[in-house]
């Protein structure tokens, strides 16, 4: 009995309070934002609450701003206590409006993802349409060729039954002579089939033979161009085997043993053997002419390919762009006139600030302070190189980054035992020192 009363409350709250939407257009797209009956309900307590709190405080302040000097510093408290509560209040609010700004952003990028699935779930149903209809017309001409063998099998065996009939006519008319003329007009009249459908034949064989004619000058021509084709490939991959064979030999680099590796780490083949079937059914290793050509092609390309993908990983290319050489690879006069020393590296000068750029794509394996040469960074790249940059005013890179050929790494600078501002060049090939001069002359008269 005490619960039927709370009906009509229950129905008016819900009735008030239904859940709403606000809608938002963003970026030609409309998304709407839901707000709950509860989250209504709770905001219209705090509301609720605050103007209740206001009402109570602006009472007493009337109230008490009868009563004198007391009454005074009552009111100057409650004002204080009233403005904490407002700033208690702001701060709220500022809390649930961010609250409601990230939900927002949430619920956006799960719209965007939602819109993204959307759309390849459409074009995965377009592409199984696209299937389907290719493989219904697939199957239209799958069974009309096989109707038509059946149709020719039919003939076949049509014109075989024929044939029988007038051979057991032609002995019935060589042991009947009663039977003789009868036996004569049918014999002629399946001759004259027969002789017809030899002339079809015939007719069908004159226009087999313009096809297979056809179809040889074709092949001929395919063939041709095949040899063009081959011979422009051939001199394409000696121009750069050529080329790649210089650059590396200007460099004074182990090709053999960066080509080794570079096909141990960077590829891969494999396989049963299976013989070249020839044209007449029989097999073949391979040691005809045009076999022998492509092979050797295929074994040029793939060196060239190899070539290139270890030129592309190695220090080939100055560190900086403009600069003048100061200072070369092997024994000199030391520059602060401590006698003769060996340098293993390539002094550039250049203006302090100057970018300082990888001279190949690697690993930085060191950036900081190094006794003697101030700011280093160190990089570690493929078949066991590294390159060495010294003196610099700043480093750009951190341990551990991955950087690419003509990436900013540094700016030149004169940290560290220096005269001025250069950058100290250094290739290491497994930890020794080579010559970095043989590694920007073959770039920059190579590449």
């Amino acid at each position: 009995m005490s619960s039927r009363p709370s009906w009509p409350l229950t129905r008016a709250i819900h009735g008030a309070f239904t859940e709403r939407r606000i809608y938002i257009r963003t970026g030609g797209k409309t998304r709407y934002l839901s707000i709950r009956p509860a989250s209504q309900i709770c905001a219209a307590v705090a509301i609720a609450a605050l103007l209740g709190w206001t009402g109570f405080t602006t009472t007493a302040f009337v109230t008490s701003a009868l009563d004198g000097h007391s009454a005074r510093v009552q009111l100057e408290t409650m004002s204080g206590a009233y403005e904490v509560r407002l700033a208690a209040y702001g701060a709220r609010q500022r809390s649930l409006e961010e609250q409601l700004n990230q939900a927002n952003q949430r619920r956006d990028e799960v719209t965007g993802r939602l819109s993204d699935k959307q759309a390849r779930l459409v074009d995965t149903a377009n592409n199984l349409q696209e299937a389907a209809a290719e493989l219904a017309v697939l199957r239209e001409e799958f069974v009309a060729l096989v109707n038509a063998r059946r149709d020719d099998a039919i003939r076949m065996r049509a014109l075989e039954s024929d044939l029988a009939g007038l051979r057991v006519a032609l002995a019935g008319a060589e042991t009947s002579k009663a039977n003789l003329d009868g036996a004569l007009e049918i014999l002629s009249g399946a001759m004259g089939e027969v002789i017809a459908e030899r002339d079809r034949a015939a007719g069908e064989s004159t226009r087999l033979d313009g096809e297979v004619a056809r179809l040889t000058g074709a092949i001929g021509r395919l063939e041709d161009r095949r040899e063009r084709l081959l011979s422009q490939l051939e001199a394409a991959a000696r121009t750069g085997l050529a080329g790649l064979e210089t650059l590396f030999s200007r460099s004074n680099i182990d090709l053999d043993r960066i080509l080794a590796q570079a096909r141990r780490d960077y590829s891969g083949s494999g396989g049963p053997f299976v013989a070249l079937a020839a044209a007449d059914g029989t097999t073949t290793d391979g040691a005809g002419t045009e076999d022998t050509r492509v092979a050797a092609l295929m074994a040029d390309l793939e060196t060239v390919n190899l070539m290139r993908f270890a030129a592309e990983r190695l220090p080939f290319g100055a560190p900086v762009r403009g600069g003048r050489w100061t200072s070369g690879f092997g024994p000199r006069r030391d520059p602060n006139g401590r006698g003769r020393s060996m340098h293993h590296g390539l002094d550039i000068a250049a203006p302090r600030g100057t970018p300082v750029y990888a001279t190949a794509g690697g690993i930085v394996t060191f950036a900081g302070r190094q006794r003697g040469y101030g700011i280093v960074v160190k990089i570690r790249h493929a078949f066991g190189f590294e390159t060495f940059y010294a003196h610099n005013s700043r480093a750009r890179v951190k341990v551990g980054q991955r950087v690419s050929r003509g990436d900013r790494i540094a700016d030149v600078g004169s940290t560290g035992r220096s005269t001025g501002n250069h950058v100290h060049y250094e290739i290491r090939i497994d930890n020794e020192p080579v010559n970095p001069v043989k590694f920007i002359k073959a770039a920059r008269d190579v590449l």
